[in-house]
């Protein structure tokens, strides 16, 4: 018990760290985006995003090197064995060499072609659109690269310095902003080349505090045969698993230039961006929970890993429910304050996104956590990708045989990934030796309580349509205080009170 609880005080402790993070990355990303659509203009933007998202859809293995790092990397450090946890560092660059050669190769080929004779692209911009290509695959690979040493700072709960650098990195990006203002050169390459600076910066420092703080990363790298080729046989599937999430995100993406142009691409990337920045809200707090999950796990600790499954699933559905109906309700009024030119469809788009980061991230995340922490994830990767990927046919046979808008994609998404997460659920809670009974009464239960009570309260506040911030700022108000008593009434149990309470007093004192 008091294990668990010195567990719980480390996991607040560093869910604050990273959302002093994240308040400080969103407050300069909201501000930098608004200025970078401005500068860059709704085409070039446009180009910008379809362009380094074709490099991504290349480049998908890096979230795959990500989740393979920190799941070996953190079992190694949970056994407490030096030769264990550098014979898995090793092995993991020695793998990362082999596939940053095959992504520079695949990326100079196939994604090449792609790029030269699929995409729609103003003939006049070809040039600046290649440069950011090629910019784009070096930033991949330097980005590769870093994924070993940051899964290391993740792992050891080393929260402080991971957020500290992800800090530098966007005001590094607020200063880009500045400079493409004062810079006489053509904007959209010099915004690429400037990413790719900050990128190498962010590798250097990542690098240069692993190598001090963590004696796995220096000296001689042992490399264990038999652990590279189960961390190479983990990483294919996680590679399975990441090729799904990037084909259908850029293949989305891809749909919608090929039908409606660039300018639905600019509404695109706006949308995505506030997608991300409202889904790091639950990001924060989860990268702080993973590491915790993977050691219960290597401890054969089940009682402990269902108990972070239910605060996982919970207070991210929480924490996104509370940001994002005050955007849902007013996302006209921020999109005109925000952005000087507001592209076609892009509050329609935000508002579906959000609806699936509420299933994806908060739901399905900490059971994707789970599955990945018992390496039994090849059947789990194949369902799942099998249903993310039959959203392009299903909205491509929409687009190819009916008149029907944009938004229609972004309906199938949400539809799908509502269909996804029940297959989700009924693989991976018996892996993890975790009743569906139980799972539905701690985890899925408590939110029903809240979502009862929290929609008719959210459909009458839209009827006060005035937009003005006082407004904005009242209906908010009500919202997040009426979210915030029902969740504290009614979506937590009597120990998760008392440690909120004693977290509020602790804070207070």
């Amino acid at each position: 018990m008091q294990k668990n609880q010195s567990n719980n005080s480390r996991l607040a402790k560093n869910t604050l760290l990273l959302y002093v993070r994240m308040f400080v990355m969103m407050g300069i990303s909201l501000f930098t985006s608004r200025l970078i659509l401005q500068t860059l203009g709704v085409r070039d933007f446009g180009i910008y995003n379809v362009v380094s998202g074709a490099i991504m859809t290349i480049g998908f293995i890096t979230s795959s090197f990500a989740s393979a790092s920190s799941r070996f990397i953190t079992i190694a450090i949970g056994k407490n064995n030096m030769d264990a946890m550098k014979a898995t560092f090793g092995g993991i660059m020695s793998i990362q060499c082999i596939l940053a050669i095959f992504i520079i190769l695949l990326a100079e080929t196939l994604g090449l072609w792609f790029v030269n004779y699929k995409l729609v692209i103003p003939s006049e911009r070809i040039y600046a659109a290649m440069f950011v290509y090629q910019i784009s695959i070096i930033t991949c690979i330097i980005n590769i690269i870093s994924i070993p040493y940051n899964a290391e700072i993740v792992a050891h709960e080393k929260m402080d310095a991971f957020a500290y650098i992800s800090i530098f990195d966007a005001i590094m990006k607020l200063l880009i902003v500045y400079m493409l203002y004062v810079l006489s050169f053509d904007k959209l390459t010099s915004y690429s080349f400037l990413l790719l600076i900050v990128q190498c910066i962010d590798f250097l420092f990542y690098f240069s505090y692993s190598f001090k703080k963590f004696p796995e990363t220096r000296g001689k790298i042992k490399i264990d045969k038999d652990l590279s080729k189960e961390v190479m046989k983990y990483t294919s599937w996680t590679l399975t698993g990441a090729l799904t999430n990037m084909t259908c995100n850029q293949g989305i993406n891809i749909l919608l230039n090929l039908f409606f142009g660039p300018a639905v691409n600019a509404a695109r990337g706006v949308a995505f961006q506030v997608q991300m920045v409202i889904q790091n809200f639950a990001n924060n707090f989860q990268t702080a929970l993973n590491p915790q999950i993977v050691k219960s796990f290597a401890a054969k600790d089940n009682n402990r890993m269902e108990e972070l499954l239910s605060i996982g699933t919970k207070f991210s559905f929480y924490m996104l429910l509370v940001i994002s109906l005050p955007v849902i309700l007013k996302i006209d009024f921020l999109l005109q304050v925000w952005l000087f030119e507001v592209p076609d469809y892009t509050s329609n788009f935000i508002i579906f996104l959000l609806l699936v980061n509420l299933v994806h991230c908060a739901l399905a995340n900490p059971l994707i956590f789970a599955i990945n922490a018992t390496g039994d994830i090849k059947i789990f990767q194949i369902v799942e990708g099998v249903c993310l990927l039959s959203i392009l046919p299903v909205a491509y046979l929409f687009y190819k045989f009916g008149d029907f808008s944009p938004n229609l994609v972004f309906l199938v998404y949400l539809i799908i990934e509502i269909i996804t997460q029940v297959a989700r659920v009924y693989i991976v809670l018996p892996k993890v030796k975790i009743k569906f009974s139980d799972y539905f009464r701690t985890n899925l239960l408590p939110l029903l309580y809240v979502l009862i009570p929290i929609v008719p309260i959210t459909l009458a506040l839209s009827y006060f349509n005035k937009d003005t911030w006082v407004n904005f700022f009242l209906l908010s108000s009500i919202e997040l205080l009426s979210v915030a008593v029902v969740i504290y009434s009614l979506g937590i149990t009597n120990n998760e009170r008392e440690f909120v309470k004693n977290k509020i007093n602790s804070f207070l004192k």
